[in-house]
């Protein structure tokens, strides 16, 4: 149907299309306190069931890894729409039947959160083969759908279905699994024979043979020992003639981006054991699961940092003002998730051709989460909650915007999904961690309205404004409950749990948070630090390599001892 060059730009497309069905995991703190309340959970049962759909999402990244690197795409994305349609309709059912199981529900999004993935990751390792010299800005398109996917949901929820959950739930996995199906045609990898016109730099003339003996240098094979020392020639040979040359500074550095790029990551091929043995995966992964951890604490439960700064200072709002809240602050996570996604692969790709790692995005990154981290201690009103949003969201877009083409950079594109897929392990142990703690430290600051108190205690109706005798915004409501043998707090409108502190609610998680932050920050430089004198080391191997390569082209054979001497002139 398309030429080779129109196919691959064609599965971008399609790429984008099918992760911004796949990214629903996110949309959970759209509905998710809506779903306890009326299932009577608590915000810790709240938690594990989004933690659940982390695990979902991350721990069966490797298997569907494994799928991925052997399969065609289309296969993987029909498993993934399939195991999202069924996932969330089993959740839909649970809402509806009023079925107050944590189990049931928690595995429904294991598998709806693993849907997720399968099609997803089918469609990072996609775009990263069809795009093998611009991996940051091509696997950063799925990347930022992915991403987007919580505001595409959430305001169309809202605006379809305002305030009515159970719609909003149907329309999840219709819709969801809909956008995956309208993809799957599309989505698949082609191998170009040469590298395409428009990811070549226009070259002077003048250079045109030296472009040439480039080109071979950039895409030999690891067992092409005689294009590789053409190459080196090649190389000499220009760095002997650009002394001469009247080529300008601009043209100067469109050639060197092509004869001084770095080696290709189909070289590399890290997996496995190898994978599991080598430091550098280790620190990934912890900075993977720090990043992520604080990043995912927060999208999964800001609905409850909403509900507690909203029961605080306006305690009457109404269940539609105080979901269209929720998703206001969806879809700010969302919308600076997929701004942040896009810049992060495009900058990581431009940061490469200057010489620089593309870990210096990570580390950005990182600094952006320390300052959600310390919006989320300081903010007391729901007004400013948009600070922790946005960087929030930045942070995390720089996260996962980046991370897929820093993976294939290290560790090769062979095994890329799945040597992606156990470093996204790290995302369950940082997410469990932190959001247990968040639904702990909630829970513990909390306490419970019976759905009957209105009919016991009318004088609590709720329905009060400002001048009513029995508003008090500094002192909460309180009457003896004979039912329970205990005094309950009533404050506001709102029955079931209820947490009328304010930022004091969670305020000790984000006390966790943020030194995780830093630590993840500091991590990210010294892994900096450790590449550049580890490319140091190398860039001074191969110069030493080309040099004795060209002693021997203009003197013939020459000794170890001698082309020693030579690298060192």
């Amino acid at each position: 149907m398309f030429d080779k060059n129109t196919a691959r730009y064609v599965s971008l497309v399609a790429d984008f299309w099918v992760s911004l069905g796949s990214g629903t995991h996110y949309v959970y703190s759209a509905y998710g306190p809506q779903l306890a309340e009326r299932l009577g959970f608590s915000a810790t049962q709240s938690s594990v069931i989004a933690t659940l759909g982390s695990v979902g999402v991350y721990f069966v990244a490797p298997a569907a890894g494994v799928v991925i690197d052997r399969k065609p795409p289309h296969i993987p994305i029909l498993i993934g729409a399939c195991m999202i349609l069924f996932g969330y309709m089993m959740m839909r059912f649970a809402y509806t039947s009023e079925l107050r199981s944590v189990t049931f529900v928690g595995v429904f999004m294991i598998i709806a959160s693993a849907g997720n993935t399968f099609a997803y990751h089918a469609c990072v390792k996609c775009a990263a083969i069809n795009f093998p010299h611009k991996r940051g800005t091509a696997t950063s398109i799925p990347v930022a759908g992915y991403g987007l996917s919580a505001l595409f949901f959430s305001q169309i929820g809202n605006a379809a279905f305002p305030g009515d959950t159970g719609r909003f739930m149907l329309m999840l996995p219709l819709l969801s699994s809909g956008l995956v199906f309208l993809g799957l045609p599309f989505v698949r990898n082609v191998t170009l024979d040469k590298i395409a016109d428009s990811e070549v730099a226009v070259i002077p003339d003048d250079v045109a043979d030296v472009e040439t003996d480039a080109l071979i240098r950039h895409t030999r094979t690891r067992d092409s020992s005689v294009n590789e020392k053409k190459s080196y020639a090649a190389i000499s040979e220009f760095e002997q003639e650009s002394s001469q040359s009247t080529v300008t500074d601009e043209e100067s550095s469109m050639v060197d981006e092509i004869v001084y790029s770095p080696d290709e990551p189909d070289e590399i091929d890290i997996h496995g054991w190898e994978l599991l043995r080598d430091f550098r995966f280790w620190t990934h992964f912890s900075i993977f699961g720090l990043m992520s951890g604080c990043g995912l604490m927060y999208i999964l439960s800001d609905g409850y940092v909403l509900r507690a700064l909203f029961t605080y200072r306006n305690p009457y709002i109404s269940p539609a003002d105080l979901l269209k809240n929720q998703a206001i602050q969806v879809s700010l996570v969302s919308t600076f998730s997929f701004v942040g996604r896009i810049i992060a692969g495009y900058t990581a790709d431009r940061l490469v051709t200057r010489g620089y790692q593309r870990m210096w995005v990570i580390f950005v990154g990182t600094l952006a989460f320390v300052l959600a981290q310390i919006g989320g201690l300081t903010i007391t009103s729901s007004r400013f909650m948009w600070f922790t949003s946005i960087f929030n969201g930045m942070g995390y877009g720089a996260l996962f915007g980046s991370y897929a083409s820093i993976m294939s950079e290290v560790f090769g594109i062979k095994r890329f999904s799945e040597n992606y897929g156990f470093l996204t392990i790290s995302t369950v142990i940082g997410s469990d961690i932190f959001a247990f703690a968040f639904g702990a430290i909630y829970d513990g600051n909390s306490y419970f309205i019976p759905e009957d108190a209105l009919e016991h205690y009318p004088e609590y109706s709720g329905n009060f404004t400002s001048d009513s005798p029995y508003y008090d915004m500094a002192t909460p409501y309180q009457y003896y409950d004979e039912f329970t043998n205990t005094t309950v707090r009533r404050f506001g409108s709102q029955v079931g749990q209820v947490c009328d502190l304010g930022v004091d609610c969670y305020r000790t998680a984000f006390i966790i948070t943020l030194p995780c932050a830093i630590v993840a920050t500091i991590l990210s430089l010294l892994l900096i630090r450790y590449e550049n004198r580890k490319n140091t080391r190398l860039a001074m191997e191969k110069e030493a390599r080309m040099a004795a390569s060209q002693a021997k082209s203009l003197g013939g054979e020459c000794s170890d001892a001698e082309a020693t001497i030579v690298a060192d002139e």
